[in-house]
């Protein structure tokens, strides 16, 4: 059991890595379309790959930020409650959460497999392929299956199932 949380772990940090290359190449896509339009001039395909990017970062960080206890969490209630019943409800929320990202991954699938199979293209004047950053957002969804799904297990075998400040440097710590 081990080593299935180790790999899901890796995978998450190549997905973590992944959004971090994708947001470079936002910011790198939003500053060439400042420059040009400064010369009264524009790129058009910047917009639509920093669309596509910023859809994919979206989906690539949410399963990091699960693993890391970075997002959006209100504990007004479980923080009054007893340590052994805030554990069961972290759980049934999370069972919850594996539920409708399910749904979200399958609709994902499906999407990307249309797009691939009937090759349906941008409309813009790219031309791109719509199952390329389509495949990054599922990528990024089945990564945070995966990574609740570790998170379950880790929560409900009683594991370490949050690495708050895994990426602080030791001197923050």
């Amino acid at each position: 059991m081990n080593h299935f949380l180790t790999l899901i772990d890796r995978l998450s940090r190549v997905a973590e890595t992944a959004a971090v290359v994708l947001i470079f190449g936002y910011c790198i896509l939003m500053l060439t379309e400042v420059v040009a339009r400064a010369q009264a001039q524009s790129f058009s395909f910047t917009w639509e790959f920093s669309t596509y990017a910023m859809a994919a970062i979206f989906a690539l960080a949410s399963g990091p930020a699960i693993r890391t206890a970075v997002h959006v969490r209100i504990t007004l209630v479980t923080e009054m409650l007893p340590a052994r019943l805030t554990k069961w409800m972290d759980i049934a929320a999370n069972f919850v959460a594996l539920v409708i990202v399910s749904a979200i991954v399958w609709a994902m699938c499906i999407k990307t497999a249309g797009s691939s199979d009937r090759n349906i293209l941008a409309t813009s004047v790219s031309k791109t392929p719509l199952w390329i950053p389509q495949a990054l957002v599922l990528w990024g969804f089945a990564q945070l299956w995966l990574d609740l799904l570790v998170r379950l297990i880790r929560r409900a075998s009683d594991r370490t199932f949050e690495w708050r400040g895994a990426d602080k440097e030791k001197s923050d710590v």
